[in-house]
């Protein structure tokens, strides 16, 4: 359809709350939208008197269809929205980060809790902080937490092992209240300092602080001196926190700021998590140059950006002018989901319009450096291209090698580079079935096989630009017969060794290109060499390994490879497997107490 009949098919729907969902030509879906008053909506994509500019304009442009689902409110319609944003990652639509990439801070349900950095929200009794931007982020925080309030950081539980050995180094540095040491502390003692480190999780300073305090007097008053001097230490303990912490508003302020920029080349997002006054994390995203950001867009994101966390201030700064029915909307998700009521506002003056100010500067930054690295790529990119006469621009490169322990355990694996980067969550390796030996070539074969009957399923197995191989004429040749079975055309070069085990030529299989005089080539291309090597052994070493503790299980009169499996998955590693008693080998399923106490004896002989 053009866009005038589009228009007028738009003029026939109900002013009622739904999701709209744009399709082009071929039937993909390429933008999701939500509306109070549908009707009003969609007609102005495509009245002739709307003069739509930049990525609006394109996206219209682009739509041959669209379809509508009715619902009852405008909050469904926010939640039906998201759900089909992240079942179809619309071209045109801004998209959050996968869950699986973002780290949490726990705080287990035993008797004697844990602290500790996850990646999945598994347990519905354990207590869960974040997610927070990086590992290294809530790792410093856990080690911080364990410190200052003498938590425990080992893997022993309790009271189970209370008792048993020696408490260790950090016990006699004074950094842990040893729950296994017997009358060390009791349990009621133990869960006051998980009650005070969940104070300090969620951001709540001062009270923690006040609270700290008065028990400090108290103990004083009651001549308690030797817990006064404790409770003295630790207050002095989240003094020099604060003091280490990156200040921006008085000590009570306690909020979400989001700051964004955005041109046409693409948009950035930069969020601070301000507690207690100071900027404990910040979150920073970037979106594509498609990627449409208004109030719509903006408001479905900050929707799916709040599924993940567990954790929501009661004020949310935006520096970002939202219509009013996406504000009072996402507020209403936001406190229903909270249980208490959450404000967002863009400020106009004082300390939140600062904030505000500071984070979209931040935003504006980081997108500008951003860019700018990108551009540097994007001029070594194409002077790679031209290096290999591509005629394209190299934005996806596979490299591939083989690895083996002599004949056994052979492994392929496939690293990603995409816009010269290594983007590790897109490595893959193929485990060899059908090719027995040290052929290398015949394993490439398989690899190649498998990996491209994988293509078109999902972004991760688009098609490369560029192949790289490990080796010479032959592997190239391989995999060139590989890809003339797909009726592929996709270019080939192996990344050639010399006497010494360093790269010297890239080769076509019809000649050579030597690097001699390309040192930034040469770099490029050793550092896709030593990746795609060091992944590939360590796959294949891991295949080893796995084989090696299966074998050692199944020697056991009674195991068989499926209870072997079912061990070593119900304990996550061999080493736990080792250490688990006769009781919690019963647990797995198949595993009697006979045969728990055969397994048991039989690993304790192999760990002498």
């Amino acid at each position: 359809m053009n866009r005038e009949e589009l228009f007028e098919k738009a003029k026939l729907l109900p002013a009622t709350p739904g999701v709209y969902i744009m399709k082009n030509r071929s039937g993909r879906i390429i933008y999701v939208g939500k509306s109070k008053a549908l009707k009003n909506r969609v007609t102005s994509y495509f009245a002739p008197y709307q003069n739509h500019f930049g990525k609006t304009l394109k996206m219209v442009n682009s739509v041959y269809d669209f379809e509508i689902y009715h619902t009852k409110t405008e909050l469904e319609a926010l939640l039906l929205e998201n759900q089909f944003i992240k079942q179809h990652m619309p071209h045109y639509n801004i998209k959050q980060k996968d869950s699986d990439s973002y780290p949490y801070i726990t705080v287990t349900s035993e008797r004697f809790p844990k602290i500790d950095v996850c990646y999945r929200r598994d347990n519905n009794k354990d207590r869960y902080f974040g997610p927070f931007s990086s590992y290294r982020v809530a790792k410093d925080i856990v080690e911080t937490v364990q410190k200052t309030f003498k938590i425990p950081s080992c893997s022993r539980e309790f009271p189970k092992e209370t008792g048993r050995g020696r408490p260790c180094l950090y016990y006699q540095i004074n950094q842990c209240v040893a729950p296994c040491k017997s009358g060390a502390v009791t349990e009621k003692e133990y869960n006051e300092l998980i009650d005070e480190a969940l104070h300090y999780l969620r951001g709540e300073y001062g009270s923690l602080t006040k609270s700290i305090k008065e028990k400090m007097e108290e103990a004083s008053e009651q001549m308690l001196f030797e817990k006064a001097a404790k409770l003295r230490d630790k207050i002095r303990s989240l003094e020099k926190i604060s003091d280490k912490q990156q200040i921006v508003a008085s000590p009570q302020t306690e909020a979400d700021v989001f700051g964004i920029y955005s041109d046409d080349l693409g948009s950035a997002f930069v969020v601070f998590f301000v507690r207690g006054g100071a900027i404990i994390d910040r979150e920073s995203l970037f979106f594509g140059a498609d990627e449409i950001v208004n109030s719509g867009s903006v408001s479905s994101f900050m929707q799916r950006f709040y599924e993940l966390r567990e954790y929501i201030p009661k004020r949310i700064v935006v520096d970002f002018s939202l219509h009013s029915e996406d504000r009072s909307l996402l507020s209403e998700w936001l406190t229903q989901k909270n249980g208490s009521k959450i404000s967002i506002i863009t400020p106009k003056r004082g300390e939140s319009r600062a904030l505000a100010d500071r984070a979209s500067e931040n935003a504006k930054q980081l997108f500008m450096q951003k860019r700018a690295e990108e551009d540097r790529n994007n001029t070594f990119l194409a002077s790679f291209a031209k290096f290999l006469k591509l005629g394209i621009l190299p934005d996806r490169i596979e490299a591939y090698d083989i690895s083996n322990n002599g004949k056994m355990h052979t492994t392929c694996g496939m690293i990603v580079l995409e816009r010269g980067r290594f983007a590790k969550k897109k490595y893959r390796s193929f485990n060899i079935k059908t090719t027995s030996g040290q052929d290398d070539c015949g394993a490439l074969r398989e690899a190649l096989t498998r990996r491209f009957s994988h293509s078109g399923e999902d972004e991760n197995w688009e098609y490369p630009d560029l192949i790289l191989m490990d080796g010479g004429v032959a592997q190239v040749s391989a995999a060139k017969e590989v890809l003339s079975g797909y009726g592929l055309d996709i270019s080939v070069y192996g990344m050639v060794k010399d006497e010494h085990h360093k790269t010297r030529t890239l080769t076509n299989g019809e000649g050579e290109l030597s690097l001699n005089k390309r040192q930034d080539i040469y770099v490029f291309i050793y550092k896709i060499q030593e990746e795609v090597h060091r992944y590939s052994l360590l796959k294949m070493d891991h295949q080893r390994r796995k084989t090696v503790k299966t074998s050692s299980l199944t020697s056991i009169k009674g195991i068989g490879e499926v209870k072997s499996n079912a061990l070593l998955s119900n304990f996550g590693s061999y080493k736990a497997l080792k250490n688990a008693t006769v009781e919690q080998l019963t647990e797995v399923k198949g595993i009697d107490e006979r045969l728990a106490n055969e397994i048991y004896k039989e690993l304790r002989k192999k760990s002498d």
